[in-house]
């Protein structure tokens, strides 16, 4: 049962001009995301341009916080677990446990915020430390930088490591043998090209041409459906959302050979942002 209604709708449709206070209402405890889907359904008819493109934008940093877990307590035990491995002489362990603190440190950290690609790519590694603790040495991964200066360029949070998930779960997991990751960047003088290749299963032209349509025609936020962490789907449109129609993600594969996620993104530094 819709839980506002009458004046109390119309009294929150005003307050949601104000970004504090759309803030706040996206903390509430709504009763699954059915709900809050049909809330903004509902809010989208009365507001129009760029107000529904902010709403669609602090929707889709809500769901991408809201698909964590809450890592305060998590990321404290693993720290004691830390401990009492390097105590135990237990090196791995005490390696592992801190790249997984941390991990979670960095991914609930401000999801507003611009990064560099540094700081996704320090975030991707210890997301595979973690993943190595499971798979050993069959995963790797590697890294093609066209220059240097890359490493500085700015771009919105907790991009690079779901793809490189991606890779991992969807590629290497069910391939025999040993897999890798590539991660390649390269540059235009206004784009910024960021790959993520992976040797492993593939995926089927039908499913890839529905993935590619899925995303070229993704103008909303995230239904916080998808499983897996942040999904791609999440991904794309929270670059579409912030820099329009023109960037965004897009998947090549071939069965058996292996899968590529391209992003496309404005090549920023710091000097060019405007947030």
């Amino acid at each position: 049962m819709w839980p506002w209604t009458g004046w109390k709708l119309q009294r929150a449709l005003r307050r949601y001009r104000n970004d504090r206070d759309l803030e706040v209402v996206l903390q509430m405890d709504w009763s699954g995301n059915g709900m809050l889907d049909t809330f903004f359904s509902d809010v989208e008819e009365r507001l129009h341009g760029e107000e529904i493109t902010k709403l669609r934008q602090k929707q889709a940093e809500y769901l991408a916080l809201q698909n964590q877990i809450n890592p305060h307590f998590l990321y404290n035990a693993l720290e004691a677990i830390r401990t009492d491995a390097l105590l135990a002489d237990c090196e791995d362990i005490a390696e592992t446990t801190e790249a997984l603190a941390t991990f979670f440190r960095y991914t609930i950290s401000n999801v507003k915020e611009y990064v560099t690609f540094s700081d996704e790519l320090d975030n991707a590694e210890n997301y595979f430390t973690v993943q190595r603790c499971r798979f050993g040495d069959k995963i790797s991964m590697e890294l093609e930088l066209e220059n240097e200066k890359l490493l500085e360029a700015r771009m919105p949070k907790l991009i690079l490591q779901p793809l490189v998930e991606n890779a991992v779960a969807h590629g290497l997991e069910g391939k025999l043998g040993p897999g890798t990751v590539r991660i390649i960047v390269e540059n235009s003088d206004r784009t910024l090209f960021l790959r993520v290749r992976d040797d492993g299963v593939g995926i089927p032209d039908e499913r890839v041409r529905q993935l590619n349509e899925q995303f070229a025609g993704d103008t909303g936020a995230p239904t916080g459906q998808q499983k897996g962490g942040i999904a791609l789907r999440n991904v794309n449109s929270r670059i579409r959302l912030m820099f329009g129609e023109n960037y965004g993600l897009r998947i090549f594969s071939a069965a058996g050979i292996g899968t590529e996620c391209c992003v496309t993104l404005p090549l920023l530094f710091r000097e060019d942002e405007q947030v």
